[in-house]
């Protein structure tokens, strides 16, 4: 378990980090306040893999939001999510993935991340899932204004649903500065890997 969590937050965790990672869990059992002291030195090491086609270092895990994030803005589910976004991004994670087809996931993923500190740190995925070029356009302006951002990170296109007629808005809006990545004819797992991102 010990290598499991080793390859998962850290590229060299010294035995040194190690036993200062271990004593700040076992403070986490008396005092919560103690243990974000003793393990913040620990928390910008999670692993991360390059962007290919920019070589920018992205954090091997991230946050979906399919039906965790679907719920009413007034749901008390929505302290519990703020406090997810929170600690993933507290131990060195900013990306988040959400999709028109999850339901008031972008709005309740944009209206908490409008509230957490530093919300550019973010890395914000989402898709296009709909078919023909006007309602492509209207469904990503939507995720925009829900999402509460300016430019979305990466733009995939769900199910891969009428990916040809998309493609000529994504590589546009590219250009723009809208969005930063959107994959070409491939799919992208997203939370898993960064390798998998094109340009």
């Amino acid at each position: 378990m010990c290598r499991n969590l080793k390859s998962l937050l850290t590229k060299d965790l010294s035995r040194t980090s190690f036993l200062r990672l271990a004593a700040g869990i076992g403070a986490a059992l008396i005092s919560p306040t103690f243990a974000l002291a003793q393990t913040r030195n620990e928390r910008e090491t999670m692993l991360k893999r390059p962007i290919p086609s920019s070589g920018e270092p992205l954090p091997v895990i991230g946050c979906g939001t399919y039906v965790g994030f679907d719920v009413d803005a007034d749901s008390p589910k929505v302290k519990s999510l703020a406090d997810v976004i929170r600690t993933l991004r507290d131990f060195g994670g900013k990306l988040f993935d959400s999709s028109p087809m999850y339901g008031r996931a972008e709005a309740v993923l944009g209206a908490l991340l409008a509230e957490a500190p530093d919300p550019e740190r973010s890395f914000i995925a989402t898709k296009v899932w709909t078919r023909g070029r006007q309602a492509g356009i209207t469904q990503m302006e939507r995720s925009f204004a829900l999402l509460n951002v300016k430019r979305i990170d990466l733009m995939q296109v769900h199910n891969l649903v009428d990916w040809q007629t998309h493609l000529a808005t994504l590589r546009r809006w590219k250009q723009d500065g809208r969005i930063r990545y959107f994959p070409h004819t491939r799919i992208v797992v997203i939370g898993v890997s960064a390798q998998g991102l094109p340009g």
